[in-house]
């Protein structure tokens, strides 16, 4: 007995001995850990701190060139940031150190200002499909291109150059395909695909410049707006019409010819099969209303040149082209047909009214494609919609085109100011 006490003895000191050892090294390394994880918080709030500052100084001098970081650390999150810059040209490199107890983390960005693209061939419709609101495209609706110069759309003349883009929104829909560059300007929240709907590529960041930075209004030509109205007789309008007040009306399977010259109407009024061929080069002011409907057609002949100026700013003007109504450029090259709306109102080519082969340029209006339409050319405005199979071709030619009336043809202007690339630590040095 007594010697079994001798042995117990010295076994439960050592097992004490152990045990306290143990302790103390889990004490010791539970506070290490602790510490290594306070100082890798302390290092991400740093570098949040300091990504948080780039954020500002982008913003600050995207909306004014001349403004420059401040000298002294801005407090921020119970921390601060220092934010420099170094001015290469057009690049900006941006660096920000941020500071959290005793954590530093530096981060940097740089950032483009680009020329613009006022004066450049193409002038409003060089960088393709343009909403400044938005561009919505729904159930099977597609846009892609073709290049007039090689004959017209089809198979062998289909590319993936129909570029679409919005200073606000992209909408796809529903198996809606751009089959070329979807452009956003303020990054990837504002181009969103559903169900199966697709873009070809994507700049997230554009920087569109001027003109599409601020879209020229339409003015019409002094010389247009103060023309008389035509009167019933006008040796220039051939055929069965009604004119009254500079109201032009053709109805129930009439066919009337306009010779080339300027024109002003107070409206134009087509229905029922009518035809209005256009055999010359003409400039058009509508006043206060287009309206054809049920299979009436414009049809311009001859390789004219027509452009139309629809409405006046300050006024309002109502557009509809309906029921197989057909706008057609029988030259099949967009460039001959230049429609320019002023008023801020709404143009639907609604359910087939296919063959329309021209540029619209409205930069206070919404523009609607609806069911099955058709569209051969190019389109800038305020909202551009495209309704359910309706597709829209953009002719890759206007990138090379300047038309001599064309509001954006001589903007000039910096563009604005993109991030071209970020400079963070690696994962590795910053949880080290």
């Amino acid at each position: 007995m007594g010697d079994n006490r001798g042995y117990l003895l010295p076994m439960a000191i050592i097992f004490v001995l152990l045990t306290s050892i143990m302790g103390l090294g889990i004490l010791y390394l539970g506070g290490n850990e602790q510490i290594a994880a306070l100082k890798r918080y302390h290092r991400e709030k740093a570098f949040y701190i300091a990504e948080a500052g780039l954020n500002r100084a982008f913003a600050y001098k995207r909306d004014n060139e001349n403004w420059h970081p401040e000298t002294n650390a801005v407090p921020f999150a119970d921390g601060t940031f220092l934010v420099t810059e170094s001015v290469q040209g057009d690049s900006i490199i941006f660096t920000s150190e941020g500071n959290y107890k005793n954590a530093q983390v530096r981060v940097s960005m740089e950032t483009y200002r680009s020329p613009g693209s006022g004066g450049k061939a193409g002038g409003s419709f060089g960088q393709g499909l343009f909403g400044s609101q938005s561009v919505t495209l729904y159930q099977n609706a597609w846009v892609d291109s073709y290049d007039s110069r090689l004959g017209p759309y089809g198979p062998s003349n289909r590319g993936n150059n129909g570029d679409t883009g919005s200073k606000g929104a992209i909408t796809l829909y529903n198996n809606a395909h751009v089959y070329g560059k979807a452009m956003v300007e303020n990054g990837p929240q504002y181009l969103t695909l559903y169900h199966g709907a697709t873009v070809t590529d994507s700049d997230l960041y554009h920087s569109f410049g001027e003109p599409l930075d601020n879209l020229p209004s339409v003015v019409v030509p002094s010389d247009l707006a103060s023309l008389p109205y035509p009167v019933q007789g006008d040796p220039r309008i051939g055929g069965t019409y009604t004119i009254s007040s500079g109201k032009l009306t053709v109805y129930n399977n009439k066919v009337i010819t306009i010779s080339g010259g300027d024109f002003r109407f107070k409206s134009i009024t087509m229905n029922n099969n009518s035809i209005v061929y256009i055999t010359g080069n003409s400039r058009f002011y509508i006043e206060s209303a287009l309206a054809l409907s049920n299979n009436s057609q414009v049809i311009i002949q001859n390789n004219s040149t027509v452009i139309w100026y629809l409405g006046n700013q300050g006024t309002s003007f109502t557009p509809t082209l309906a029921n197989n109504s057909i706008i057609n450029n029988a030259s099949s090259t967009p460039g001959n047909l230049r429609i320019y709306i002023a008023s801020s109102t709404n143009l639907t080519l609604a359910n087939n009214a296919v063959a329309f082969n021209g540029t619209i340029y409205a930069p206070s209006s919404s523009i609607t494609l609806a069911n099955n339409s058709q569209f051969y050319g190019g389109i800038v405005g305020k909202n551009l919609t495209v309704v359910n199979n309706a597709s829209v071709h953009y002719d890759t030619a206007l990138r090379d085109i300047t038309f001599p009336e064309d509001p954006g043809k001589g903007a000039t202007g910096p563009g604005i100011r993109v991030i071209i690339q970020w400079r963070k630590p690696d994962w590795q040095g910053r949880i080290n």
